[in-house]
């Protein structure tokens, strides 16, 4: 993906360079502002086309449209004196679809999959910009956790998620005679 987002680059900076240094026809193209407005509108199609081609070689019908996702999952993770607290955004997505896991009692889990039909070949589409897609995110918590008494509640696109921190133990310093 890093190559694909590197290619688009360069052809990007050879795009603008071609625009750059055709020559006008007239010297009074570039002084209409309607024609640049055109000229800008022409180019930002044909990166628009560029990128549908790009995105369309990595896509397959059978897993995801995008990759990483889940690293846009936006959280927000708050300490009580007896929990801790994880709030994620996950706009769009159906609870059944959603899978939380504690792991080691400290490695909070996210994941899920969200599924939007894709079939730009419906009448009546003219833009289709929602991705389909599975995504995971792994959040390591500041503090180890019970894996008892954890509640998650999903409501209006926003992940409520309450662990309950693991008592510390007191530690009894204890003096050893030596001999």
């Amino acid at each position: 993906m890093k190559k694909a987002l590197v290619c688009i680059l360069v052809l990007m900076l050879i795009a603008g360079t071609a625009y750059a240094v055709t020559p006008a026809q007239n010297d009074d193209v570039y002084k209409d502002l309607d024609q640049l407005k055109l000229q800008i509108r022409k180019m930002k199609r044909e990166m628009s086309g560029l990128m549908k081609e790009i995105t369309a070689d990595y896509s397959s019908d059978s897993k995801t449209l995008i990759e990483g996702w889940g690293q846009d999952i936006r959280i927000d993770v708050t300490e009580s004196d007896k929990d801790v607290l994880v709030r994620a955004d996950l706009p769009g997505m159906d609870k059944d679809k959603i899978e939380v896991t504690l792991e080691q009692n400290k490695l909070l889990k996210i994941a899920g999959s969200r599924d939007v039909l894709k079939s730009q070949t419906s009448q009546g589409v003219v833009v289709q910009e929602r991705a389909r897609g599975v995504f995971s995110r792994t959040i390591d918590l500041p503090v180890e956790c019970r894996s008892d008494g954890i509640k998650a509640s999903y409501n209006n696109g926003v992940l409520d998620i309450s662990i309950p921190k693991k008592e510390k133990t007191k530690e009894d310093t204890v003096k050893i005679k030596v001999q």
